[in-house]
């Protein structure tokens, strides 16, 4: 199930991203800063990690009353309505987790199919245990797309999906064994890739035709301004 901002959020969304890309001290939009982003387009009061150790855990937003989490992401991309982009969900190693995962022996000779199977199960255990850690019921991934120019963005938001072995094709791109594909049995789409080199997982996924687009035009600050319009206000603060 894919979630549509409110008009409100919408704008808040814009307003944060304009006064964040106006602060000369900050050069992206991406890690920590759309976190909090995020936190102020949905009301949530996120713990600072200037005062605390930022968690490892999957969900890096939590909604404690509504028990909701975000995986945030953020991509530069050209995108655009029905395209298709790919990013990182996950580092999985399961050649070398092969027996916690349920396999005698895993590597590159094994059963494609098998070698799918355990990288499921590898992400299929990270969102479920970190959920019941984190006191999430409603998993969901939430990415914000930019373009170069960061002059529009697009935010997409869905449930993470969780798909049972049969469900899926497993199959090597290419001889070399250097990449192996997830292909959704119900419409041929790859859905998955994985490359053993880098341990990485990519999640591949599919924009709609109706894209809640945010034209922003940056405009930043000289470093002086923002000293001098932030300390006073510290200052009185104190």
């Amino acid at each position: 199930m894919s979630y549509s901002l409110t008009i409100p959020e919408l704008k808040k969304l814009s307003d944060c991203l304009q006064v964040v890309m106006a602060v000369p001290f900050i050069d992206d939009v991406e890690d920590y800063i759309l976190e909090a982003i995020w936190e102020y387009v949905k009301d949530i009061d996120g713990p600072d990690p200037f005062y605390n150790i930022r968690s490892k855990r999957l969900y890096d937003v939590v909604d404690n009353n509504r028990k909701i989490g975000w995986s945030v992401k953020s991509l530069q991309w050209p995108f655009r309505p029905n395209g298709e982009f790919e990013l990182v969900i996950q580092r999985a190693d399961v050649y070398k987790k092969a027996v916690s995962l349920g396999f005698p022996h895993l590597d590159s000779n094994s059963d494609p199919s098998d070698i799918g199977t355990a990288l499921l199960r590898h992400w299929q255990l990270k969102v479920e245990e970190d959920a019941i850690a984190q006191g999430v019921k409603s998993k969901r991934i939430m990415i914000l797309l930019k373009t170069v120019d960061k002059r529009q963005f697009a935010v997409v938001e869905d449930d993470i999906l969780l798909y049972l072995p049969e469900e899926l094709n497993w199959q090597w791109t290419n001889s070399s064994k250097n990449g192996l594909q997830a292909i959704r049995r119900s419409d041929g789409k790859c859905v998955y890739r994985w490359y053993p080199s880098q341990k990485q997982f990519f999640e591949r996924f599919t924009l709609p035709e109706s894209l809640q687009l945010i034209h922003v035009t940056p405009k930043r600050l000289k470093k002086a301004q923002v000293v001098d319009i932030l300390l006073p206000f510290l200052q009185e603060q104190s």
